[in-house]
């Protein structure tokens, strides 16, 4: 409704979520890849990765999957490159905008946590107990 309504050249959209989890709403996906009207660039996070090839196409238009930084963890999808950093956006004086990732060494940030402690063994609770019916 607000792009139907906007005169904007371009739309930034900032979601939670990645195109691919919108695949079930493919109004949303069509209004998204339209750019008779504007130009849209779209980022989601929810994974941990900077990457364009795990999400739905919204071309022409763009996006990206912005949640990599490492810090709780780094996602690994089979066949998409494990990448961390940040996207750099632009919009330059004639309107135009441009992206790059930046990205860093999976190292610096996508390091397995120490494993947790084992539990400390506890008080035995005892041989079981039957509980006998009351009639």
């Amino acid at each position: 409704e607000r792009m139907a309504k906007s005169t904007a050249k371009n739309m930034i959209v900032f979601s939670h979520y990645p195109t691919d989890y919108l695949w079930s709403n493919r109004e949303l996906l069509r209004s998204l890849s339209d750019a008779s009207k504007h130009h849209v660039e779209y980022f989601g996070g929810h994974r941990h990765n900077v990457d364009q090839s795990s999400t739905i196409s919204i071309a022409p238009n763009n996006n990206w999957l912005v949640g990599g930084g490492g810090g709780w963890g780094c996602d690994v999808l089979k066949g998409i490159p494990q990448q961390q950093g940040f996207v750099v956006g632009e919009i330059d004086a004639l309107g135009q905008i441009t992206t790059r990732p930046v990205l860093i060494d999976n190292s610096a940030c996508c390091v397995k946590p120490p494993p947790a402690p084992a539990p400390k063994p506890g008080p035995s609770p005892g041989p079981p107990r039957c509980m006998s019916k009351v009639r």
